[in-house]
């Protein structure tokens, strides 16, 4: 590589200085004579030529990028080879790469959307021409001195078509860290495979990290194919939740539930940055219509300054001193439904009148009711007259059942047999003379002989 050192010229390219290398390429910044201007020469290192897959990659990228003319794609200017060496010159971009922006840390959402929303389009361009990228990454996206973005570096693009086939009939090609599930399996692929590697870039824009790491490629390309991303709130908390939810949109895992094309996740992420409500629809005001109280209030400061108003008026003349000047009409509101629904009220206020004032008869009656019955009840017997103590002497019998009913005539019928009823005698006893014990008979019956009190 010796040609393309600093200080020599290649084809009529003065080499300046060596501004990058890649796995495939390396890329110089020389000044070309005949147009006196900067460009840059990206040149197939040596240790690929022979091997023709390579060589054949880096002549399809030339071809590929000649025929997509975009804004958003850095042009280029030529192709040729110097000592057997294949080389293209470009357009030079001096201001770096997203790359460089991300050595200091993460990008804000301003200006990951301003380069998200220029590149968006160049992709779908390209697959529009049925050109798939496959390698979408930081470093494959240039500024130039204004900080307009590019997309570049076409080397392992596919185009697609039913007479194509890739250039590589095993193995899969990338960069592990930007790879599609798909493209990991080394399934067949579409535009949304460049939509994830997208969604990848912008995760590692607005966070500073990629969503998955590994100490090898295999398995980091395993945790794109079973992995859930993590949250990107969780790595940076100055996102919102409407954000995140954009990017784990465009890392879905199935193709057919991410983003259909770029732009459309270009402009998801414009609508959740700068609404910042992740599409919600901001609350309505429902203008409702003035109380009752509210009107009645208002109607009561117009009669009083009408009334003002008259007291100032001169007899003599019958000219008011202060002309009344007529107060604006009320701003027009838009009732709708509440106003359906205030008219229904005061229909049936008067039969809420009714309807409580029949409740509260009925409440005061039950009360009243409650209360006599209450009095009937509780009333206090009456006065008891003064008697001197006695004592009843009876000798009765107690059967089984042990159930007796005491007759009006101070007989005791016994029910559980056909004894008769006891004589009942009173006799005066004295008021400390203590009952005698209970006896057993010696059958089921208990004989009791002592004086019952009254």
């Amino acid at each position: 590589m010796e040609a393309f050192s600093a200080g020599a010229t290649v084809g009529g390219y003065a080499i300046l200085e060596e501004v990058g290398r890649g796995g495939m390429a390396t890329v110089y910044r020389a000044h070309q004579l005949s147009m006196s201007r900067d460009v840059a020469l990206k040149v197939l290192p040596s240790q690929y030529l022979n091997q023709p897959t390579s060589l054949d990659r880096f002549k399809l990228e030339a071809s590929i990028v000649a025929r997509l003319e975009h804004r958003a794609i850095v042009p280029v200017h030529d192709y040729g080879e110097f000592e057997g060496i294949p080389y293209l010159v470009m357009r030079y971009m001096d201001g770096g790469s997203v790359d460089d922006l991300l050595a200091d840390g993460s990008i804000s959402p301003e200006r990951t959307l301003q380069i998200v929303l220029q590149i968006a389009p160049a992709l779908d361009y390209a697959h529009r021409q049925g050109v798939l990228h496959r390698d979408l990454k930081p470093s494959n996206i240039l500024l130039d001195a204004s900080g307009d973005a590019y997309l570049t570096d076409f080397g392992i693009a596919r185009i697609l078509g039913h007479n194509t086939r890739p250039l590589t009939t095993s193995g899969v090609v990338g960069t592990p860290s930007y790879m599609s599930p798909e493209q990991a399996q080394g399934h067949d692929l579409d535009g949304r495979s460049d939509v994830y590697a997208l969604g990848v870039v912008l995760f590692e824009m607005l966070t500073g990290s990629r969503p998955f790491e590994g100490d090898t490629p295999y398995t980091v390309a395993v945790k794109h194919v079973t992995e859930r991303p993590p949250s990107p709130c969780a790595i940076n908390p100055a996102l919102s939740r409407a954000v995140e939810n954009v990017l784990l949109k465009a890392l879905e895992k199935k193709r057919e539930n991410r983003y259909r094309t770029a732009v459309a996740l270009a402009d998801a992420l414009k609508h959740a940055i700068e609404g910042g409500h992740g599409g919600a629809a901001p609350p309505m005001l429902i203008e409702t219509e003035p109380s009752l109280t509210e009107r009645l209030k208002a109607g009561a400061s117009r009669r009083r300054l009408d009334t003002g108003l008259a007291l100032l008026r001169r007899p003599e003349a019958g000219q008011p001193l202060i002309q009344p000047q007529p107060s604006p009409p009320p701003p027009a509101i838009s009732y709708a439904v509440p106003r359906v629904i205030a008219r229904r009220r005061r229909r049936s206020n008067g039969w809420a009148t009714w309807l409580a004032a029949a409740i509260l008869a009925s409440l005061v009656v039950l009360a009243v009711a409650v209360g006599g019955v209450y009095y009937l009840v509780n009333e206090p017997p009456a006065p008891r007259a003064t008697t001197p103590d006695y004592a009843t002497t009876a000798v009765f019998k107690l059967t089984a059942t042990k159930e007796a009913i005491i007759q009006p005539t101070l007989g005791l019928s016994d029910l559980g047999s056909s004894a008769g009823t006891a004589e009942i005698a009173p006799s005066p006893l004295p008021t400390n003379t203590p009952r005698p014990p209970l006896e057993s008979t010696g059958d089921d019956s208990i004989q009791h002989t002592g004086a019952l009190p009254e």
